[in-house]
């Protein structure tokens, strides 16, 4: 008995050890997925600002397209650049996707739509169904992202704002 005593006695011991040991080790995980998320939100913070910097400066845009009285206002010719850029049925076949970068800035304000709607458009600029602006910019050299995000952004706005009455101001 004195034997099996002894066995229980040191398997108890390495148990206990090696539980002690997974929980630091496990707390050492968790402390380093802390420090992700804390740098995650520093970035998402910075990043932010320079999204704010590059999408604010909207005296770029073209008058053609949009009026700029408040709030901005698609011209004709912003429409005529809508439609012939298909950028209406990009937009409907992937409003999800635009609606989803709108959200997750969770706007209070019609101003704050307005501004992540153009920022969506710099976001999603990479997506397949988005090469028609390098195509655009190719072409076109007066042309760039600083007065075609604008356009774009106005339409996805409003599209936005009808589907969301509760965003008043």
């Amino acid at each position: 008995m004195n034997v099996l005593s002894n066995v229980i006695t040191i398997i108890t011991s390495i148990g206990l050890a090696s539980t002690i040991g997974g929980f630091v080790y496990v707390g050492r995980k968790l402390q380093i997925l802390d420090d992700v998320r804390l740098d995650v939100e520093k970035i998402k913070i910075n990043l932010k600002v320079v999204t704010d910097f590059l999408t604010k400066d909207n005296k770029n845009f073209n008058p053609a397209e949009l009026r700029s009285y408040s709030p901005h206002r698609l011209a004709p010719g912003g429409e005529r650049f809508i439609v012939e850029h298909k950028f209406d049925d990009v937009f409907a076949k992937h409003k999800e996707d635009f609606f989803r970068c709108i959200a997750d800035e969770d706007p209070k304000l019609k101003y704050d739509v307005e501004a992540a709607a153009i920022r969506s458009i710099s976001v999603l600029s990479d997506k397949e169904y988005m090469s028609f602006l390098k195509v655009l910019f190719y072409n076109d050299p007066r042309r760039n992202m600083q007065n075609t995000a604008p356009t774009l952004g106005v339409y996805i706005r409003d599209k936005y704002l009808t589907e969301h009455p509760e965003i008043k101001e």
